[in-house]
């Protein structure tokens, strides 16, 4: 049975899961970001932005010929505009209100506060006047991002007013808030009328690049080394989350800092995490967090009864040589054969140019290793860091 789906700012390994199930799939892109591999794996394809107003009409238009039964996203950009469409379409999805919770960084610290959650210094700023009153409240540092930013671009941590030179412009919205101590989690879960399984809890680990983003994700794992009571407070304290911000259907993908005071919200997104963290809990679970999203969307999931207990251990690392171009690359057939090895993946080629790694793009490609511990996973991805050659001139 073949199923219509609606693709909004779509990857390979998305649209193949999605032929895979039976669906499909119509692609909306942005101009300027259609990708032919993509493409071809589709439907239909609209090369449309995202708030052009003549794309919910010709939704509605191809849905009275063509039934949809959802519009899903796994692009942070496109969460709005899905939900817009779903609602227009009244397709099964994430309610537009909640959504813009999420994506509106102002918006989501008013609930948490109205709710007595998670507790944090934060203020709107746009100017920096602005952000030097805040600091003078708060102290510094502070961390300064967009209000609907994505993917840890611009963020900033704030170390004194120096730091705001440039930065503030007075039009663009932004955030300040307190800088959090202590490790980040990220925190892989799905609803089911209100009752939150959590699938996989991954500690994250930033970049230490000095010339990089601080904020850059580098490595991940799953799942996260942690004492049980450490990892029954994590818990309850998202499901908790999720009930204050009134998530009942769907994935979520929620980020946190345990910080001396305890668990604190960093951000939370209607969507399952990026960087191939479906993967870490599919190794370590047997869930597949995208084929749950696309059966989500088709009305066929089973909810589940419980949180999955993990089997061993996942890690994922993401290569980040000098910036340069790349005039030496050896050494990733033969570290595929290591034992744990799950997948090297490579994003340049010999003579391309690698940036300086500031945003999840620019990263070179990446290793997954699974092992019988996660610090087992972790020591093979570090194995074929040290040991791939990624020379840049």
């Amino acid at each position: 049975m073949t199923a219509n789906l609606i693709l909004l700012g779509a990857r390979q390994f998305i649209t193949e899961r999605a032929w895979q199930l039976g669906l499909r799939p119509l692609i909306i892109q942005q101009p300027g970001l259609s990708d032919d591999v993509v493409n071809r794996q589709s439907d239909r394809v609209l090369l449309m932005g995202y708030d052009d107003p003549a794309l919910i009409p010709m939704l509605k238009a191809a849905h009275a010929v063509t039934p949809f039964v959802s519009a899903i996203t796994v692009a942070e950009e496109a969460l709005i505009p899905c939900a817009r469409i779903n609602e227009a379409l009244g397709l099964r999805g994430t309610p537009l209100d909640l959504v813009e919770k999420t994506r509106d960084k102002t918006a989501m610290r008013r609930v948490l506060d109205s709710g007595g959650f998670s507790p944090m210094q934060w203020s709107a700023v746009k100017t920096r006047e602005d952000a030097i009153a805040f600091a003078e409240r708060q102290g510094y540092p502070f961390i300064l991002k967009p209000v609907d930013g994505v993917g840890s671009i611009d963020v900033r941590l704030v170390r004194n007013a120096a730091d705001l030179d440039g930065v503030l412009n007075g039009r663009a919205s932004w955030i300040a808030e307190e800088y959090l101590d202590g490790p980040e989690y990220s925190v892989e879960c799905f609803s089911f009328a209100g009752r939150h399984v959590i699938l996989g809890i991954n500690e994250e680990t930033k970049s230490t690049d000095p010339h990089g983003s601080a904020f850059l994700e580098i490595a991940h794992q799953v799942p996260a080394p942690m004492p049980p009571e450490r990892d029954r407070e994590v818990r309850d304290f998202i499901r908790s989350f999720l009930d204050v911000l009134g998530i009942q259907d769907g994935p979520s993908h929620t980020e946190l800092k345990y910080t001396s005071r305890g668990p604190r919200i960093v951000e939370t997104h209607t969507r399952l995490g990026g960087d191939r963290l479906w993967d870490l809990v599919r190794l370590t679970t047997g869930h597949d967090l995208l084929d749950m999203t696309l059966q989500w969307a088709m009305g066929t999931l089973k909810p589940l009864e419980a949180d999955p207990v993990p089997r061993g251990g996942a890690a994922i690392q993401f290569f980040t040589p000098p910036p340069g171009k790349l005039k030496r690359l050896n050494g990733a057939h033969a570290l595929r054969r290591i034992p744990g090895v799950v997948e090297i993946s490579l994003q340049v080629e010999l003579g391309a140019t690698v940036r300086q790694a500031l945003k999840s793009e620019d990263r070179a490609g990446f290793v997954i290793a699974y092992a019988d511990t996660v610090q087992q996973a972790q020591a093979v991805c570090r194995e074929v860091s040290q040991r791939l050659v990624l020379e840049t001139a």
